[in-house]
């Protein structure tokens, strides 16, 4: 989106808005920009989710494996039995099945392959 456009839609000029948006990501409230890539044209035909309850002695080590493995695009820390929530994206199934077989040496894992995105992002209220 242009500077204009931003500025059309906010009643801004668009070097107002080149100021506002240099702000914003002084005080960190703008930290990063992304794209939206279609992973299926990427030959990253199987996405999904990996739970997983590392042992409390490699969690550290599994931090730094799923770091280090591009599959593993997503990683969240959460509450529940398994602590761990992967998001992945894969050529096919040999490609799951090796990825699965790594994570296996840090704890259970239960595996969730996305069928239908029907949102992948929400833009959040402004107030």
């Amino acid at each position: 989106m242009t500077l204009r456009a931003i500025g059309e839609q906010v009643g801004l000029t668009p070097p107002a808005v080149a100021e506002r948006i240099r702000k914003l990501e002084e005080e960190g409230i703008i930290r990063s920009y992304r794209i939206s890539v279609d992973r299926t044209r990427l030959d990253c035909g199987i996405t999904g989710f990996i739970m997983v309850a590392p042992e409390p002695d490699k969690y550290a080590a599994f931090c730094t494996f799923c770091e280090q493995k591009p599959e593993i695009t997503e990683h969240y820390h959460v509450i529940g039995h398994y602590n761990a929530m992967l998001r992945f994206a894969v050529r096919d199934t040999n490609a799951l099945d090796d990825l699965l077989s790594q994570i296996k040496q840090y704890g259970d894992s239960r595996t969730s392959v996305e069928l239908k995105t029907f949102f992948a992002a929400k833009e959040l209220p402004i107030p």
